[in-house]
């Protein structure tokens, strides 16, 4: 047999020695590189650092752990937030430095939440609610010879979307009645619309009656909301009928009267401190 036809078979052998060689080194580094301990993360920590009407501030404390003698440096962080499947926010953080050899370092990472498009995201959110949401994050680091690898986390919670409560004047009931004072009680009921108890520390309101401003008060002691429930308040009003006008003096003859209440109530959460304004216009019963 000749030569040339010999080579041609004998190359065909050699390349698939070669190729053989070359997978058999590929799958070796497959199975070293898996047996390499890898960067871990998990969540230490969630806090509400801001809760008002309009939005929520998560902060979340992310450490991450660094498994090699050489510093990590943080590449880039992503996360996200879903409720039921559905995802209402997504948002990056540049963070710096790097994690240090065989150590840890926590990374806190803040997360805003409107409530206006949580409304349109999240179906049957109202508020007064209580949203559970899984978080999840994805944290990049450089690591020696393999590159950038991402170190994938998540934590489940939830978060309050805070609702004003239903602040209404039940009746008044009229004491001394003349043209230089007036004194009467009002029977202010708060009502909690949230599904988490409100400890009420501060409220402030004023009144007007027919129209016109008669005073205001403050809450004396504090008072405790549990969810879905409601208190009366007996809150004392004396002014003189002679400076906003006789025409209240005939109002407050009757047996009803048109109002309107408004200010503000402060009260502590297990989520936080809240500040929440209120108004209703109604009409109370007098009573004598």
């Amino acid at each position: 047999m000749s030569p040339s036809l010999i080579r041609p078979h004998t190359f065909l052998i050699r390349a698939a020695f070669v190729l053989a060689a070359l997978l058999a080194g590929c799958q070796s580094m497959q199975d070293m590189l898996g047996g390499v301990p890898k960067p871990t993360a998990h969540v230490i920590g969630v806090s509400i650092r801001g809760l008002s009407l309009e939005n929520v501030v998560l902060l979340f404390d992310v450490e991450v752990q660094n498994p090699y003698s050489a510093g990590l440096p943080l590449i880039d962080l992503g996360y996200s937030l879903t409720s039921g499947g559905t995802k209402f926010l997504e948002g990056t953080v540049t963070p710096t430095g790097s994690i240090p050899a065989r150590g840890s370092q926590v990374l806190q990472v803040p997360a805003t939440v409107p409530f206006s498009s949580l409304y349109t995201t999240l179906k049957g959110i109202k508020p007064g609610a209580n949203v559970p949401y899984t978080a999840d994050f994805r944290i990049g680091v450089n690591v020696p010879v393999l590159g950038k690898i991402d170190v994938p986390l998540s934590k489940s919670g939830e978060f309050p979307v805070p609702a004003v409560p239903q602040v209404e004047l039940s009746s008044l009931a009229v004491g001394k009645l003349s043209l230089d004072q007036m004194k009467a009680t009002a029977i202010l009921q708060i009502k909690n619309t949230n599904q988490f108890p409100l400890d009420l520390t501060r409220l402030g309101v004023s009144f007007a009656l027919g129209g016109q401003e008669v005073g205001g008060s403050k809450l004396s002691n504090p008072v405790s909301l549990p969810s879905g429930q409601a208190t009366k308040l007996e809150i004392p009003l004396s002014f003189s009928p002679r400076a906003v006008g006789i025409g209240l003096v005939n109002l407050l003859k009757g047996d009803q009267i048109a109002y309107k209440v408004s200010g503000s109530i402060d009260a502590n959460t297990r989520y936080g401190p809240l500040s929440l304004p209120f108004s209703h216009i109604g009409n109370a019963s007098i009573t004598r």
